[in-house]
């Protein structure tokens, strides 16, 4: 079995690569996450903000299971619930964090944990669910070894049905659409904004234009009002090209002082945008960047975390 990292909201997981989304809803302050594997959930994630600094997890698996509970109530046999378990051994899981782990058996069954994490305030709670006689406690082991509640670095993973990008810490996602052919994911901070987009099949969105073409016919509203310079940058796996651009305003063209035109150009919204097509995975990807500042750069950053073909071998 194949392994791939997940993020979404600042939480990190080891899955098995053919895992996709199953269901979704809620923000980083609360949500619910759960993965599929075409047959059966697989893994569920619900987290919030903590209230007060020792909350009663006891209290809040209660809630936990009069959801799952209402869940299996048409579908078979009433939940036989254990608390309390021994699950994981190695201390380093318990560091920061106030644990109970537990499990249940109805016509599926399921080892899960809660936690309080003492750095980032969040309580997690997690489940790993297989079929009747399926021996999960491997998978489930693995699991809560390589979770992690909140990133250590300046960046957060977030993935969706195979695209996995970095995106600052800063940034909150706003927009998101996961469609087959179409995949968006828009975050914002303040005025800044990141826009990282995946379409396909890229065969049949380019049989009558190329690349330039159809980003200028298909961001054509986007990029209105602003001027930019575009510049290919083509590998052995990958047709791209680069723009750079900033806003024109009528200002621009009033002669300025120097210390008026760096300021003019500090102040500038500036446009970046990274655009590609990959040929092993037949998409095409786009990372949009607009702030005022050094958009290029992040959006840079933003591209070169994206493995267009996550799982070539």
């Amino acid at each position: 079995m194949n392994w791939t990292k997940f993020g979404w909201q600042g939480i990190t997981v080891e899955i098995p690569e053919h895992w996709e989304m199953g269901g979704l809803s809620g923000d980083y302050k609360s949500g619910y996450l759960r993965l599929d594997d075409g047959e059966i959930p697989r893994l569920e994630l619900k987290w919030s903000k903590a209230r007060g600094k020792k909350p009663d997890l006891q209290k809040v698996l209660d809630e936990y299971f009069k959801l799952v509970r209402k869940d299996f109530k048409k579908k078979g046999p009433s939940l036989n619930i254990k608390r309390n378990i021994n699950l994981v051994k190695d201390e380093s899981f318990f560091e920061n964090r106030t644990v109970s782990f537990f499990s249940w058996k109805s016509n599926v069954r399921a080892n899960g944990a809660i936690w309080h994490c003492h750095e980032c305030k969040r309580i997690v709670v997690v489940q790993v669910i297989g079929h009747p006689k399926e021996n999960i406690r491997d998978t489930t082991l693995r699991i809560l070894h390589s979770i992690s509640d909140h990133p250590a670095g300046y960046t957060n993973l977030w993935s969706a049905y195979q695209l996995n990008v970095e995106i600052p810490r800063r940034y909150r996602l706003d927009k998101q659409k996961l469609m087959s052919g179409y995949l968006l994911l828009s975050f914002v901070d303040g005025s800044r904004t990141i826009t990282v987009e995946r379409y396909g099949p890229a065969d049949v969105l380019l049989k009558e234009s190329d690349l330039e073409s159809w980003f200028r016919s298909t961001y054509a509203k986007a990029i209105r009002g602003y001027g930019f310079s575009i510049e290919e940058r083509n590998t052995e796996y990958d047709e791209r090209i680069e723009l750079d651009g900033s806003k024109t305003r009528i200002i621009d063209k009033m002669p300025m002082s120097p210390v008026l035109l760096v300021d003019k150009v500090m102040r500038r919204t500036s446009f970046a945008s990274q655009l590609w097509h990959c040929h092993k995975s037949n998409r095409i990807f786009a990372v949009r960047v607009v702030l005022k500042g050094d958009a290029v750069k992040i959006a840079h950053e933003v591209a070169d975390s994206i493995q267009c073909c996550p799982f070539r071998r």
